[in-house]
């Protein structure tokens, strides 16, 4: 696809879907620091909801397309038994197998980033787990994949690019042992979704594995 009136609204809006979210962790963490208040936090938290809402409007009123081009259509009874599917062989299977495989390795877990998340209330990181399943799968999944496919004509480049960045955009926060975990599970979501077309399979299903990684197992882990 040449740049056109109508390709550079996109290549902008790619642009802030695959780097807005890592470059606000940074600053984040360089204003935040290790504080887990909530009221310093939400405000940094809501702006990847803005990155959001400004991907849908240049979706609709500048690429003029429906959601359903980056996958989000009415759900089927498919898409909820997909979504429980996909919990069971990312969070259970795939992720432990490549931790497994970190571990080994002698890179650093996810434990200093659970230590300061779980300071947090549940109800919060109900919120947190909620907005990544929603905005990274509609950023990195739906919008991203589809238009770097559009733009470089290839399914297969335009998802790898995409995983790719997904992957990079947790290593800020979760430093090379988890981000390699991110990178492996990117692969499953992104060959997923060019199957299925189903973003929303993936949104239940990335918003259910973390929450259940961030509320339901610390306490049985503790217990």
């Amino acid at each position: 696809m040449k740049a056109s009136a109508t390709a550079l609204p996109t290549i902008a809006t790619l642009l802030l879907a695959l780097g807005g979210p890592p470059l606000l962790t940074i600053i984040g963490r360089r204003v935040l620091g290790d504080s887990t208040s909530v009221a310093r936090m939400l405000p940094f938290d809501l702006m990847l909801w803005a990155m959001l809402a400004v991907v849908l409007i240049v979706i609709v009123c500048a690429e003029r397309q429906t959601l359903a081009s980056i996958g989000l259509r009415r759900p089927r009874v498919s898409t909820f038994i997909w979504g429980a599917l996909l919990v069971l062989g990312i969070n259970f299977l795939l992720s432990p197998a490549v931790m497994w495989v970190v571990n080994r390795s002698g890179l650093a877990g996810y434990e200093r980033g659970l230590t300061q998340l779980l300071k947090l209330p549940a109800w919060y990181r109900v919120f947190l787990a909620v907005s990544a399943g929603i905005v990274e799968e509609v950023l990195y999944r739906g919008y991203a994949v589809e238009r770097l496919a559009s733009l470089t004509g290839s399914y297969w480049l335009g998802g790898s690019i995409a995983m790719a960045a997904f992957a990079l955009a947790h290593l800020p926060g979760w430093g090379p042992g988890p981000s390699l975990v991110f990178l492996v599970d990117a692969a499953a979501a992104t060959l997923f979704y060019v199957w299925k077309r189903d973003l929303l399979a993936l949104i239940i299903a990335h918003a259910a594995g973390d929450t259940i990684g961030l509320v339901v197992l610390p306490p049985i882990s503790s217990g």
